[in-house]
């Protein structure tokens, strides 16, 4: 799929996509068509489209390209690890709809304040939200497409794509131009295959996890300092964000680390990964 060329105009780009993609909506092979139309005029590697609702885990409503070779990745992704992925947390405080590059929705310095742990999220700096879900491609990037629907539901375009080269900026380019027309097309297809996106039967959310973790023995303040560590907020970003001085956020982590039994941020992170698959199922790949 990297060999998508975008020296068309912005108006045949759009053209071509919407020609292309018009008659398959409310049909059965919607999210098919669209993987194989974007292809034409967007470089990327793979692409997954997943829905998210407030209220359930995230579902994926299709997986196309090299994407279809790392199932363990995205299966581990589903089970616990969406719980801190930036789109994720984008999608709880309402993010705008609209084109993103992952690194739109990251604090300053995430990559480096994602601390290591060895409870089934691998550390890795090369990677650009800091940390990869086990069974991901590596050297990877992603472009997204978000979409909101009724009733509290987003759905995502997810464009994986190299970080050598420029492919990635490339498709972002790309994805601005045909954003509109992928987002009408989207919402009109919604009207007609409502079904496409129920979640009904898809996992609990583990957001209350996120929200709870520390409870009963932390405060709320030290909840919120946690909450910002564990998305990547540098202390200096909890200070601005909270409104407290730099030495007050460092005077919670350290209530936080006695009260918790624990020492370092890696021990949080492993810490809070426990608590997430603490009454799921194990993940693929361990």
């Amino acid at each position: 799929m990297a060999k998508a060329s975008l020296t068309s105009s912005k108006g045949n780009i759009v053209g071509e996509f919407y020609t292309g993609i018009i008659d398959s909506i409310g049909s059965e092979l919607f999210f098919t068509n669209i993987a194989k139309i974007v292809e034409r005029v967007l470089p990327f590697e793979g692409l997954i489209v997943f829905l998210y609702s407030k209220s359930s885990a995230p579902t994926a409503l299709g997986c196309f390209g090299n994407a279809l070779d790392f199932q363990t990745g995205l299966q581990n992704y589903l089970r616990y690890t969406y719980v801190l992925n930036p789109v994720y947390r984008a999608f709880q405080n309402n993010i705008a709809p609209g084109a993103y590059m992952i690194t739109d929705l990251m604090p300053h310095g995430y990559s480096q304040k994602v601390a290591k742990s060895d409870l089934r999220i691998r550390i890795d700096d090369a990677e650009a939200i800091g940390y990869l879900t086990p069974g991901w491609p590596k050297s990877m990037t992603d472009v997204l497409g978000l979409v909101h629907l009724p009733d509290n539901k987003m759905v995502e375009f997810d464009f994986i794509t190299s970080q050598t080269g420029n492919q990635t900026e490339r498709c972002y380019e790309g994805l601005k131009k045909i954003y509109p027309a992928l987002s009408s097309a989207l919402l009109k297809h919604f009207e007609f295959a409502a079904h496409d996106f129920d979640t009904s039967d898809a996992k609990p959310s583990l957001e209350s996890r996120f929200q709870e973790f520390g409870q009963p023995d932390l405060t709320s303040r030290e909840q919120s300092v946690v909450k910002m560590v564990l998305t990547g907020h540098s202390s200096n970003s909890i200070g601005l964000n909270l409104g407290i001085s730099l030495p007050t956020v460092k005077s919670h982590r350290r209530n936080i680390y006695a009260k918790l039994k624990i020492s370092t941020q890696a021990e949080l992170f492993s810490l809070f990964v426990q608590s997430l698959l603490e009454g799921t199922q194990s993940p693929a790949g361990t």
